[in-house]
C-alpha cells in the first residue's frame, strides 16, 4: 500500500492501483450500483484527448516541462487504447463531473511518473501538472462535446448503411405488388419497392438531421477553467488551446462564443438526443410494419418472411420485435435524460451522470439493434409475390378504378357484386359488362395502379367511356 494525501487527509491506496485518493473517496461516497465509469470508455477517452491537447498547450507556453508533457501524452494515449480498464471505479451516477476529470488526472499522473522514473510516485502531480490551466468546469463540457460528436457519427454511419440496404431492397422489389392499408383496412395497391423506398427516405432524413446536429458539436470550452472566466490558466494558454485540441481530434474546433453559458448548458444534450430519438421512432414504425407483414405462418398476412440463423417461426418473428423493443427503450430514456439534465443550476451544467449514461446506452442500443436487424432479417428477407398479388387482386378496393371512370355508384355496384359472388372486382366488372373486357384487363392490372403517370395515361386513353 502507498499513502496518498489531499486536503481532507490521507488514505492508503493499493500499490498496483493507478487511481488515487480522489477516486477512492468518490468510489466509497457513491457506492450505489454496479455501473461505473469503466463501463463507459468513450467518455474516459474523450477526457484523455482533452488532456493531450492541454499538455501540448501548457508546454508551448513553457508552463510545463516538455518531458512532463510528453509523459502525460503517452499515458493519455494508453488510456485511449484501453489499457487501464478497472481504474475508473466511481459510480456513473456521479462520475461524469469532477470524479471523471480527477480520475483521469490520477491515472495519467501515476503512469506518467512510471514512464519517467519507473515508479507511480514522482515529480508529476495530479493537479499541478496534469490539470494545469484546467478545471472540471471546462474539461467536462468539452469532453461531452467530443463524446456526442463521436456517437452521432457512429449512429449516422450505421443508419446510412441501413438506408443503402433499404434502397437495394426497393430496387429488388420494384415490381412486387402488395395491398396498401390504412387503419389496417384495404386501401390501394403499392409495390414493395415503394414501401422500402419510403423507409430508406425516412432513414436518410434521420441521417441528414443527425449530421446537421453533429456540426454544432465542434465547440471547445477549454480555457474557461472553472466557470468561464479563465482564472488559473497560464499566460498565453487560452489563445492556443483550441488549436491544439483541433490538432488532437483531427477536425476544426471553435472556442465557445459564450463560455459561461456553454459550460453550464443543459439543453444542448437534449437537442442532440432528440435526433437519436427521432431515428428510433422511424425504426420502430418500420419494425412494426414488417412484423405485421410477416405475421403468420397460416393465419396472418404472410406477405414476407424474415429469416435469421434459427429455423423456428418464433425466432424469425423476433427480429423486428427486437428492433421495436430497442427503439422503445431509446424513446423511454428521454424522460430520464431530461430529469438528469435538471441537475444543472447556477454556474454548473448537469452534475448527474444519468444524461450521459442514457445518451451512450441509447446510441449503442440503437446501433446494435440495427446491425442485428440488417444481418438476421433484412439481408434474408423473402417476399411471397404470388400471395401478395393474389390478395391485391381480391381486394374490393380495386373497384375504385371503375368509380374513377364511371362514377361512385357503378364502382360500389361492382364491389358489392364481387363480395356477394366471391369473385375479384375485375371478374365482377366483366360480369356486369361495365366496360369491354380488354379495357378492364388493363385497368385492373395492379402494377398500373401503383404508378400515377400510368394511371393518368389510362384515364386519358379511355376518357370516352366516362359517364360523369
Amino acid at each position: 500500500m502507498r499513502i496518498e494525501k489531499d486536503g481532507l487527509g490521507q488514505m492508503q491506496v493499493p500499490d498496483e492501483a493507478y487511481y488515487g485518493i480522489m477516486t477512492m473517496r468518490s468510489t466509497r461516497a457513491y457506492d450505489i450500483g454496479p455501473r461505473t465509469l469503466d463501463d463507459y470508455p468513450e467518455f474516459i477517452k474523450a477526457v484523455a484527448l482533452c488532456k493531450i491537447a492541454c499538455a501540448r498547450a501548457n508546454s508551448e507556453v513553457k508552463a510545463l516541462k516538455p518531458e512532463y508533457a510528453d509523459a502525460i501524452e503517452k499515458a493519455a494515449r494508453e488510456i485511449i487504447a484501453g489499457k487501464f480498464k478497472g481504474q475508473f471505479t466511481v459510480n456513473i451516477f456521479r462520475g461524469p463531473g469532477t470524479p471523471l476529470n480527477m480520475g483521469v488526472n490520477e491515472v495519467i499522473a501515476h503512469r506518467a511518473n512510471e514512464i519517467l522514473t519507473g515508479n507511480k510516485v514522482g515529480p508529476i502531480t495530479t493537479n499541478t501538472h496534469v490539470n494545469m490551466s484546467q478545471s472540471t468546469g471546462d474539461v467536462a463540457p468539452t469532453a461531452k462535446g467530443i463524446l456526442v460528436y463521436e456517437y452521432l457519427s457512429q449512429v449516422s454511419e450505421i443508419l446510412e448503411r441501413l438506408a443503402t440496404m433499404l434502397e437495394a431492397k426497393a430496387r429488388e422489389y420494384a415490381d412486387a405488388v402488395k395491398m396498401g392499408r390504412t387503419l389496417a383496412q384495404d386501401a390501394l395497391p403499392v409495390t414493395f419497392g415503394m414501401t422500402f423506398s419510403s423507409y430508406a427516405h425516412a432513414v436518410n432524413r434521420c441521417v441528414s438531421k443527425i449530421r446537421e446536429e453533429r456540426s454544432s458539436w465542434n465547440i471547445s470550452c477549454l480555457g474557461g477553467t472553472a466557470i468561464g472566466t479563465g482564472m488559473g490558466a497560464q499566460p498565453g494558454y487560452r489563445e492556443i488551446i483550441t488549436g491544439h485540441l483541433s490538432e488532437v481530434l483531427g477536425r476544426k474546433m471553435k472556442l465557445a462564443e459564450n463560455l459561461p453559458e456553454t459550460m453550464g448548458a443543459t439543453d444542448d444534450l437534449l437537442r442532440a438526443y432528440s435526433q437519436i430519438e427521432c431515428a428510433a421512432l422511424v425504426l420502430w414504425r418500420m419494425g412494426r410494419d414488417l412484423m405485421f407483414m410477416s405475421s403468420g405462418p397460416r393465419c396472418g398476412l404472410g406477405e414476407i418472411d424474415l429469416e435469421d440463423a434459427y429455423e423456428s417461426e418464433e425466432n424469425r418473428r423476433s427480429i423486428p420485435d427486437c428492433l421495436i423493443g430497442a427503439c422503445e427503450k431509446v424513446i423511454a430514456n428521454q424522460a430520464g435524460l431530461v430529469q438528469g439534465l435538471q441537475s444543472g443550476w447556477l454556474e454548473m451544467g448537469a452534475t448527474s451522470g444519468v444524461p450521459f449514461k442514457l445518451f451512450i446506452e441509447s446510441s449503442e442500443i440503437l446501433m446494435h439493434a440495427v446491425a442485428l436487424f440488417e444481418k438476421n432479417a433484412l439481408a434474408k428477407m423473402y417476399i411471397h409475390r404470388d400471395r401478395c398479388r393474389s390478395m391485391t387482386e381480391e381486394s374490393t378496393s380495386l373497384a375504385t378504378m371503375v368509380s374513377t371512370l364511371l362514377g361512385y355508384e357503378v364502382g360500389t355496384k361492382v364491389a358489392h357484386y364481387a363480395i356477394d359472388h366471391d369473385v375479384t372486382c375485375k371478374e365482377a366488372a366483366k360480369a356486369l359488362k361495365v366496360l369491354p373486357d380488354a379495357v378492364l384487363d388493363e385497368l385492373f392490372n395492379p402494377l398500373n395502379m401503383t404508378d400515377g403517370d400510368k394511371l393518368e395515361a389510362l384515364f386519358e386513353k379511355y376518357k370516352e367511356y366516362r359517364r360523369l
